[in-house]
Order: C-alpha cells, then structure tokens, then sequence
C-alpha cells in the first residue's frame, strides 16, 4: 500500500457515479484518499462521498474547506478525506463480478439488435 495519500480531483463537469468509480479505483492501491472539488463541484464530491459511505465502501474522517490566493485571486476547495472499510475489497470484487456481468448482457444485446436489424 502507498503512504502516499491521493487526490481525486471533481470537476464541474464530473458526476457522482463516475467519482464514486473513480474513488473506488484510487483505493485499491491507497487506504486513504481526498476527494476535492472547487465551488462549483463541491456538491458532486460530497455526493460521491455520501455513496460510498452509503453503501459501505467508506468512511469519512474529514471534511473541510480552503481558501487559496492564486494570482491575486481567491479559490475556495472543499476536500473530503475518506478512508476505506475492513469489508472494501469483499464489496469491490462483488460489484466488479455484477458490473462485468451486465457489460456482458448489454453487449449481447447490443448484438442481437444489430443481427435483427441486418435481417
């Protein structure tokens, strides 16, 4: 495991889903991570947060913001530490086994749309 403490950085134009992935993807290889966002993502970040803690993936060990000057100008962040459970691995590979096997299912799908409308 890395000592290394990583940083998932939300942009407005993100969405919970892919940072709860993305979150989960960072700590296979890290126990603790932050999720920051500035003004306008804060609320993708705490959201994705929220999930994964709903759903067992996490804990939250803190949240708070900052206030950066960057040339001349202000830049509020708003960072959550999470921190992985004792039952995140088990979690992981059971929703990695559902999500490849719906990946299967659309793909087949997909292929049997694309033979019916060859017909």
């Amino acid at each position: 495991m890395s000592s290394e403490i990583k940083e998932l950085r939300v942009t407005h134009f993100d969405n919970g889903k892919k940072i709860m992935y993305l979150a989960k993807e960072f700590l296979l290889s890290s126990e603790v991570i932050y999720i920051s966002g500035t003004t306008n993502s804060a609320g993708t970040a705490a959201r994705a947060a929220e999930g994964l803690v709903r759903f067992g993936y996490v804990t939250i060990e803190n949240v708070k913001t900052e206030t950066i000057i960057e040339n001349g100008r202000k830049r509020t962040r708003f960072v959550v530490t999470i921190k992985k459970t004792k039952d995140f691995d088990k979690l992981y590979k059971e929703n990695e086994e559902k999500r490849k096997q719906k990946e299967e299912e659309r793909k087949k799908e997909e292929e049997k749309k694309k033979e019916e409308s060859q017909k």
